[in-house]
This record gives C-alpha cells, structure tokens and sequence, in this order.
C-alpha cells in the first residue's frame, strides 16, 4: 500500500495470485493473450491440457521476462486456455521449476504457475534459492474461503459495518491478495525496491511511510490475519494512519445495497490503499461478487450419488472448494474419468463431486451421466434398447393389463425389474405413469434429472 498514487502494480483476478498494490488497467493485454472483460478471470471448466500426460523437466534456474511492452501472463496450466493468475511486468526476474516444450513451471514471488518460455531469457545458471517471506518462516496452509468468511464476520460484528461496506473492504483484499486473502501474502519486486505483504500489502520504506514497519511494531502477531486485522481496526478507530482519516466513520454510513457496496470499495481503495481511480474497476467487480455471496438465499441441493464422466472440450475439469468460479482449485480431473456425483443444486449449475477420496464442487455444464454397464437393468428401459421412451411405457400397461385379465405377463425378469418403477415387485398403470413422466421430462423439457429426483427420494 502507497501514499503516491502514481505508484503502480499488477494485480490478477485468479485464485492465487500474490500481488503489490494496484492491478494493470483492463485494456492492457499480456505477452501470450488477450484478456477477457473479467480482467483475465477465464472460465474455471475447461483446463488448457492434463499436463500429467507430459514430460516435464526440472530447471530450477532464473529467466528475465522479455516480453515487447506488454507483462507476461502467468496462467493456472499450461496452454493459452489455461486461467491466468496474475500478470508478470517486463524485466522482472522469475525462477523456472520445470520445463516441457514451449511452456515453464515458473515462480514469481510466492505464487508458482505457468508461463510460455518464449518471452523468458536465461539470467542465471545456478539454481536460485527458494523465495521466503519478510522473516524466513514458512508459510502455513491457506484457505481463502475461510479467510474471507473470518474477514467479513470481523468487518461486520467486531467493526460495526454493514454487509456491502465490508463487502468493499473485502474486494480490496481480493485484488491486493489475488483471490488468497493470504496474511503471508509477499511481494518482494514491488515497484521502487519496496515489499509489499499481508491481506493490504503493506509496503516498506519512506516513500511508503514505513506501512509494513507500522504493521511489525503494533503487534507481534503481525503474519496472521487476525493480527492484520486489529491493525486495520487501530488505524480506523485512531485514524492514525493519515490518508484514512475520519474513514471509520464514512464506512460506518454506508448502507447496505449493492451499490453502496461499490461505495465501500472506492473509499477503502483511495483512502485506505491509495490507488489511482483508474484501478477501482476491478475492485467494485469483486465487491459486487461478494456482497452477492453474502446476502444471497442458501443454495438448495438435491441428491444425487449417480456416476458422471467428465466432458470437457479438451483438457482437465476443476474441482473447488465451494460452488463459485472464485472457489479455490484442489485439484484437476482429466478429461473422460469417471466420477460420483453426491449431489447437484437446484439450479443444475453446480455438483457436488467426489474423486479418489477428495469431495467439491465442480460445474455440471462439463460432466455427463455415465453410461451403465451392458449387462445393467436400467430403471424405466422396458424393451432393453438402453433408452427410455413412450414404448417403455406401453409395454409396462400393456404387462399389467395382462396381469389384471388373468393372462401371464409376457416379460422377462429382466424387464418387469426395469418396469417396476415404485419398486413394490409388481408392474402397475402407476409405474407405466412414471416412465411417461420421466421420458418427458428428461428428454422432451430436456431436463437433467434422476429417478430418484423424480420420485422425491
């Protein structure tokens, strides 16, 4: 954070992105695309390629990036549909981890992602040590969904604030921590040989009025978000910091509408960070985002525990933390693996997802209903022709009208297992109802539902 607000840096609305103070404006493009009018934020389904099936070599060496004019793009996997985390500035000196054809395993401050190996040039022979924060201690797991929710509880019931003027707050921190709300967030290459640190990126030295050092003195627990915190309280409450003067009481105002959320975002930015007005779009993106998360209806889930296969175009499927795009990435699902589905939202927009041990949430839009086995009874499929139809249905009446005349049903066993829908041993004009039902439902509304859903179970 600076006093100067022609100070500028570079910010990323990726997931985990490690940045100074104030992002490149949006009209910007990167050294290997053009960014999307979410600031670079790309889609979270479709990974660029399964980078397991590659042959990745170790480097470990240090490259200059060399991009024309333009930062280079730092992007979550390898290929140029890969989501782009954050943007590197021409000049900046980067450690590459690894190598495989065009593209590098790179990392920049604490953040490691991928970039393309044409716009970097070797500097460096030997391995470069490992990047550290201020004080050498390690940094500890990160959650970011838990560290906005402690983060918003803060604003609001220790703080007083309304939801949308912590929501402002909040989509400060988003950009200042590219999506982390890491405390350990570090920047050693700011601009002008400062560094830039914790869920404000506070900065070091006078022409950043010591804020990094301020942070030390006040409290010991500084590396923590809850000591980051009480120090955001102290300079609010004493207006001992003095661009934020008197801010308290203008957050305090704040009403509680989406657009006093963006209110909120433009104070906290020019008052409390000190940004230049040409970077606050991308903060009012993010504190529109989260003042929607926050009041919000609770999102309503049905169950599922069907088998899908993922389908995406090309590459792997994300699997996050929580039911958004902002969610963090556990991990990647290659493309045509098989997985369980525990439940979906209402909204068929999102799933609950289990694979190798591991449940989230991945977007529906990318996965299928696995196809059974061949030897499998599917529910409804009367005439074994592995769909379900209008002639499933009048088979079934037509069985239980030879059942109610007295004449032997002419089913297998095999069918009449597939025909009895309400699983009473008997087929039934109910059960013929609901192979009608779900024909029509499924395949004619052309809406993604189970049988359980369909019966309400």
């Amino acid at each position: 954070m600076k006093r100067k607000p022609e100070r500028l840096a570079f910010a990323a609305a990726g997931i985990i992105a490690l940045i100074s103070l104030c992002p490149l404006p949006a009209a910007a493009l990167s050294a290997d695309a053009v960014q999307t009018a979410e600031s670079g934020f790309l889609p979270a389904s479709g990974s660029a390629s399964d980078s397991s099936e590659q042959n990745w070599k170790d480097d470990g060496r240090r490259y200059q990036v060399t991009t024309k004019t333009d930062p280079l793009n730092m992007r979550a996997e390898p290929g140029l549909s890969g989501l782009i985390m954050t943007t590197i500035p021409k000049g900046t000196v980067i450690t590459v981890l690894q190598t495989c054809d065009s593209w590098g395993k790179v990392q920049y401050g604490s953040v490691i992602g991928y970039c393309a190996m044409e716009w970097l040039t070797l500097v460096q022979e030997s391995p470069a040590a490992p990047v550290t924060t201020p004080d050498s201690t390690p940094s500890t797991v990160n959650n970011p969904k838990a560290n906005e929710e402690t983060i918003y509880r803060y604003l609001t019931e220790t703080l007083g604030l309304t939801t949308a003027a912590a929501c402002g707050i909040i989509g400060n921190i988003h950009v200042e921590t590219g999506g982390t709300f890491d405390p350990e967030a570090h920047n050693e290459n700011d601009v002008g040989e400062t560094q830039g640190y914790g869920i404000c990126q506070w900065n070091s030295g006078a022409a950043a009025g010591y804020r990094m050092q301020e942070l030390q003195n006040y409290t010991t627990e500084w590396r923590t978000l809850n000591g980051q915190l009480d120090f955001i309280r102290h300079d609010l409450l004493h207006n001992s910091y003095l661009l934020s003067f008197h801010l308290y009481d203008d957050l305090k105002a704040i009403g509680n509408t989406e657009e006093d959320a963006v209110a909120a975002s433009d104070l906290f930015a020019r008052r409390y960070e000190g940004c230049a007005n040409w970077t606050f779009e991308m903060r009012r993106e993010k504190a529109r985002f989260y003042y929607g998360e926050h009041t919000a209806a609770p999102v309503k889930w049905v169950d599922s525990g069907q088998v899908y296969v993922v389908a995406t175009n090309s590459g792997s499927l994300n699997m996050r933390d929580s039911a958004s795009i902002f969610g963090g990435i556990l991990l990647t699902i290659p493309k045509d693996t098989k997985v369980t589905v525990k439940s979906i939202t209402e909204d068929g927009r999102w799933a609950k997802v289990e694979y190798r041990g591991v449940t989230g949430y991945c977007v529906t839009e990318y996965l299928k209903e696995a196809a059974p086995a061949a030897d499998a009874i599917i529910r409804g499929d009367v005439n074994g022709n592995r769909e379900i139809g209008p002639d499933d249905a009048q088979i079934a009446l037509k069985a239980y009208t030879e059942r109610i005349a007295g004449i032997g049903m002419q089913l297998t066993d095999t069918q009449i297992k597939a025909a009895d829908i309400t699983g009473d041993g008997q087929v039934s004009v109910e059960d013929a109802q609901w192979i009608l039902k779900y024909y029509t439902v499924k395949y004619v509304s052309a809406k993604d539902i189970t049988w359980d859903q369909l019966l309400g179970k």
